[in-house]
């Protein structure tokens, strides 16, 4: 009988239990539901929500019902910032349509309107460049001037990115500016046709000796033709040394930048690219496009030298080509490539590591603080502007680093 001890106690157990879970049932005067009782020792598991989903219900909950009204648009954008910033990538970005529209104009190097660069003023927007050759320049427009109202609107206190956007328009429409300048009494009125305009990113000027300066500012679609024009002058003119200035440029197209190494490397490896699952690609110099002349290079580099800016002259110093002088620069070893979204926005995503023919891995490394402890490339030469320095860019007497680059050329002249 002790055998069955157990079996009667669970027994038991079963019955008490079935008659507390059909009790509500009898006490309501229904029939007892037998199929509830099946679904407590079989419960159906309940379907998860994808991620897809979940943005879904909580995208159209809060637009429904949150107290401050908003946008769809709004709200997308938040969320593809959101999603980018949580990869911890300082270069993957979500870009808003006007953000995307100004970055795509950086890169392709041309746009419709006057041609010309504009400051912040108290009065409005004061012209810091003409471009030559553009609408601007042809009208008569100069540096210094500061333009007060377009299209006769006021535009005193306005952001300068207003005004811009305000001076902006479709090539062969005309826009009205009104114009203080310096030593002239009144205004000054302009009625300019808009056209297409490529941003000059290149400089040039023969220094002292015989010295030739390039200062480029970013690598856009134009660059590289900008470049060539003004290295083949300088070499056509037996220059005694060259100074390319690489300070503060950000980089750009990781092609214009190869493109501009072909005038000083032939056919060579010049940057390598990783992505994942160890799938790689050499990028090459061109064949047959190097320059006649053999005399000193020297690239002014700093912190905020970054990109295609470093892989220049990164690779410039490899093969031996050139010297670096300044401070080290930022270490920015990533490619990202540009995913168009609906709307006019984009999406700026890190797909690979490039690595160089000799200094490899330039990525630079920061602590918790974000505060910069290596990477980037180490000048060959280094060369701080003092603080409180009378400092003046590319003005011999005015520029530490610019003086060190002219010393050092004048000490290995060839001729």
């Amino acid at each position: 009988m002790k055998v069955f001890k157990p079996i009667l106690f669970f027994a038991l157990i079963a019955i008490l239990f079935s008659v507390g879970f059909f009790s509500r049932d009898i006490m309501a005067g229904a029939k007892p539901d037998a199929s509830a009782l099946s679904r407590v020792f079989n419960p159906t598991k309940q379907p998860v929500a994808t991620p897809v989903e979940t943005f879904q219900e909580n995208y159209n909950y809060i637009l429904a019902k949150h107290g401050q009204s908003t946008t769809p648009e709004k709200l997308r954008y938040a969320a593809m910032s959101g999603l980018v910033s949580s990869l911890g990538d300082p270069h993957t970005n979500f870009l808003e349509p006007k953000i995307n529209e100004r970055f795509s104009t950086e890169t392709t190097g041309n746009y419709s309107g006057i041609g010309a660069r504009l400051g912040v003023d108290p009065l409005g927007a004061k012209i810091g460049t003409v471009f030559k050759t553009s609408p601007a320049f042809v009208a008569g427009l100069k540096e210094g001037d500061i333009i007060t109202s377009v299209d006769g609107k006021n535009v005193a206190g306005q952001e300068v990115d207003a005004i811009v956007e305000n001076i902006l328009g479709e090539a062969g429409t005309a826009v009205k500016l009104t114009v203080i300048r310096a030593g002239q009494s009144g205004q000054l009125s302009f009625s300019i046709v808009r056209r297409q305009v490529e941003i000059p990113t290149v400089e040039s000027k023969m220094l002292a000796g015989r010295v030739g300066y390039i200062g480029v500012s970013g690598f856009s679609e134009p660059t590289p033709v900008q470049f060539e024009e003004a290295v083949r002058e300088f070499d056509n003119a037996n220059t005694a040394g060259l100074i390319i200035d690489l300070r503060s440029n950000p980089g750009g197209l990781l092609d214009a930048a190869v493109k501009m190494l072909s005038l000083f490397v032939d056919n060579k490896p010049a940057v390598t690219i990783k992505a994942r699952g160890d799938k790689s690609a050499t990028l090459n110099t061109l064949q047959g496009q190097t320059i006649k002349g053999n005399y000193p290079i020297t690239i002014l580099i700093n912190s905020d030298s970054a990109s295609a800016s470093e892989i220049f002259s990164g690779v410039m110093r490899d093969y031996k080509k050139a010297k670096l002088i300044g401070d080290h620069s930022y270490g920015k070893a990533s490619v990202q490539e540009l995913r168009e979204l609906p709307g006019g926005a984009s999406a700026k995503i890190t797909i690979a590591k490039y690595f160089l023919p000799a200094s490899g891995n330039i990525g630079r490394k920061v602590d918790d603080d974000g505060n910069y402890i290596s990477g980037g490339l180490a000048p060959d030469i280094k060369v701080e502007i003092p603080r409180g320095y009378d400092f003046k860019l590319a003005t011999p007497g005015k520029d530490p680093q610019l003086d060190k680059a002219l010393e050092y050329i004048m000490g290995n002249r060839l001729n």
